[in-house]
């Protein structure tokens, strides 16, 4: 029992550094967890190495219509790492940033395998790609 405690603390120390250190990395990104958001720290640590791998495939386009389009994205991820499907589910309605997403979609084939004891077989996230702030982050 000690020996758990220990190790849950040890985790949830991890789990908050991890996100102190990556909570300004990919704000142009944003995951949208189904359910509850119950998934516990290894859960949540995921869908921000999910974040992360996806705002640094995706490269801004610069002719542009629209400095506010948001292209909203779905991906399913195997629990091995492998993408087994991305595609956007609502264009941003410019026509140059919902490219550059499905450049990026087309780009990213694994993010890594999912965190020791879950037990779910693939996860489907909703990716939020902004292009006003991605542009503010670089």
């Amino acid at each position: 029992r000690r020996l758990a405690d220990a190790r849950k603390r040890a985790a949830d120390l991890v789990g908050a550094t991890a996100r102190s250190l990556l909570k300004d990395v990919s704000p142009g990104i944003s995951i949208e967890t189904p359910g509850n958001g119950t998934g516990g720290e290894a859960s949540a640590l995921y869908d921000q190495a999910i974040q992360s791998i996806y705002w640094h495939a995706w490269t801004a386009p610069e002719d542009t219509a629209s400095d506010a389009a948001v292209t909203k994205a779905t991906v399913t991820i195997g629990s091995d790492g492998t993408v087994l499907s991305a595609h956007i589910t609502k264009p941003s309605g410019d026509a140059s940033v919902d490219r550059s997403v499905q450049r990026t979609l087309d780009q990213v084939k694994f993010i890594e395998p999912f965190p020791e004891g879950a037990k779910e077989k693939q996860r489907t996230r909703t990716i939020n790609f902004n292009l006003k702030a991605k542009r503010l982050t670089g």
